[in-house]
């Protein structure tokens, strides 16, 4: 989906038949100093840039301004097609430039996001397993993601925006949440996923992805590189969990930033 793109009529439908209560989950978590964040990625930092006082006007009016230092792929975030490459070859076959991705000339980038309104479906594997959240060493395979369709309900169509819990999120602001060994989808779950057309996928790890992520990143590469299917990550799964929702109306409106690798991003399911 790029953007700009209007969506078939059978696809609002989808997704609107979804809602029965009116209820919206937040799936995204708030941006703060301190959050945890991917080594290899900046941390969040917020400043006041203009501080009450600093002017005052004749009447006592006084104003603040923050201002705000982070990385793309820092707190709830959609990585861009641009995000990787592959022996110097980029998702459209393009040689890698980056240059141009940086001066927001290249294809894939932040600036191409559309808003993402469609049907969410839900894996919660986590409750599959009757467990709060699963051990870093558990690899999440094709049989898992048929197991939880079958137990909750879901059938996966073309379009979907595809979530898996893994319960990792309940170790946010910890030091478990950022470790070499987190809990996530294999490649052939990936496969599994977009062999059915997902649209957009996501997790409540940092990195999506069985961790920990090798050079080579199987599932990014072909999600992204291959299959052009964006990643979220970071993401808050327990609400939705809690509340036992499997399918639902999915709302996202990344950050439309030229040169961005990535966009921050506030998801929600209306149920």
């Amino acid at each position: 989906m790029t953007a700009n793109q209007d969506l078939n009529l059978d696809d609002w439908r989808r997704a609107v038949d979804t809602v029965s209560r009116g209820q919206v989950i937040e799936l995204g978590r708030e941006f703060h100093s301190g959050m945890p964040h991917y080594p290899t990625h900046p941390d969040f930092e917020i400043s006041l840039f203009r501080r009450h006082g600093d002017r005052v006007r004749a009447d006592g009016a006084s104003s603040a301004s923050c201002h705000w230092s982070f990385g793309g792929h820092t707190g709830t975030h959609i990585d861009a097609l641009c995000h990787v490459s592959q022996c110097g070859v980029m998702f459209d076959d393009t040689p890698v430039d980056n240059d141009l991705i940086e001066s927001g000339k290249a294809a894939g980038d932040a600036a191409d996001f559309s808003a993402y309104l469609r049907r969410g479906i839900l894996f919660d594997i986590a409750a599959l397993d009757g467990v709060e959240s699963l051990s870093g060493d558990r690899l999440i395979t094709p049989e898992d993601l048929e197991k939880a369709s079958d137990a909750q309900g879901i059938d996966v169509q073309e379009g979907d925006v595809a979530l898996i819990r893994t319960g990792w999120g309940r170790h946010w602001g910890s030091d478990t949440y950022i470790g070499h060994e987190t809990p996530g989808p294999g490649y052939e779950a990936a496969l599994w996923l977009a062999d059915r057309g997902v649209e957009l996928v996501g997790s409540d790890t940092a990195v999506f992805e069985k961790g920990p992520v090798t050079e080579a990143a199987p599932v990014h590469r072909l999600l992204l590189l291959e299959r052009r299917i964006r990643i979220m990550e970071n993401l808050d799964l327990e609400a939705l969990s809690s509340a036992k929702v499997y399918a639902f109306f999915f709302m996202a409106l990344p950050l439309r930033v030229r040169g961005g690798t990535a966009s921050p991003l506030r998801p929600v399911a209306v149920c």
